[in-house]
């Protein structure tokens, strides 16, 4: 029996999994996780064999989880899931992991299950922890450099922003508008700039009015001329996504 720790930011997400995973007699799910810090502690506390690990989440994305994990005093398997198949790269296929891309379905699950079932006697080997240790390091020389910190001059005090607060940007009366976990504030800078400022991995500009962080999208619905607006958490406006940014934004979402 495989002891099993699920972590997403997604609620639903992780429900999905754990109804997928109840029909596999060798793995007892023994907690969840909803964001990477919450991974970390779980991970101490309750020992898991297994891990399956959301790579991007606010504040602290699955790559960097794994990156503490895997120093740990006991290493679990871990089984990387992804929604954005620009991680589907060969690096998954060194055998000391695997990955599944949403939306899971259950064939490719039984793949990971019985990979995971074969590896499990030997992830104490050397050559489990240098085979993770190489795809972590191969992630962060291609990862672009984002933007630590975001300053913004309002009212004549400086406000200082994670990334991960902002839920999206816009333009209103001339000016950008960063709304946030904390609220709405005015910059001076262009919507060009900010992009330029922040990771293309997690922003995304759906519209040549609007910069949206995709971690903060809990719904897609159908919009004007045949396109679509999304839902962001925390905040009530639909923002739209254009006609022309439409295919990059279902080859993002993996729609």
């Amino acid at each position: 029996m495989l002891r099993c720790l699920i972590v997403d930011d997604e609620a639903y997400a992780r429900g999905e999994l754990i109804c997928l995973l109840k029909d596999f007699e060798k793995i007892e799910i023994v907690g969840e996780a909803s964001h990477g810090y919450e991974a970390i502690e779980k991970n101490r506390e309750l020992k898991p064999d297994l891990i399956f690990l959301d790579i991007r989440m606010p504040q602290i994305g699955g790559i960097e989880v794994a990156d503490i994990i895997i120093n740990e005093e006991k290493v679990p398997l871990i089984v990387f899931v992804t929604a954005y198949e620009e991680y589907a790269i060969k690096a998954f296929e060194v055998n000391a992991v695997d990955y599944l891309l949403k939306p899971i379905s259950k064939s490719r699950l039984n793949q990971t299950i019985k990979r995971v079932m074969k590896m499990y006697p030997e992830k104490d080997d050397e050559g489990y922890i240098q085979g993770i240790k190489k795809l972590l390091i191969h992630f962060k020389a291609n990862k672009k450099e984002e933007a630590t910190k975001l300053y913004i001059n309002e009212k004549g005090r400086l406000i200082i922003l994670e990334p991960f607060e902002i839920i999206y940007a816009t333009i209103e009366d001339g000016n950008i508008s960063v709304i946030t976990i904390r609220g709405k504030f005015k910059s001076r800078i262009t919507l060009n700039q900010l992009e330029e400022q922040l990771n293309s991995n997690i922003f995304f500009r759906s519209h040549k009015s609007y910069l949206i962080n995709l971690d903060y999208i809990e719904g897609i619905i159908p919009w004007h001329n045949s396109t679509y607006a999304v839902e962001l958490k925390n905040v009530e406006e639909k923002v739209p996504i254009s006609r022309n940014k439409l295919k990059e934004f279902k080859t993002i979402m993996n729609m």
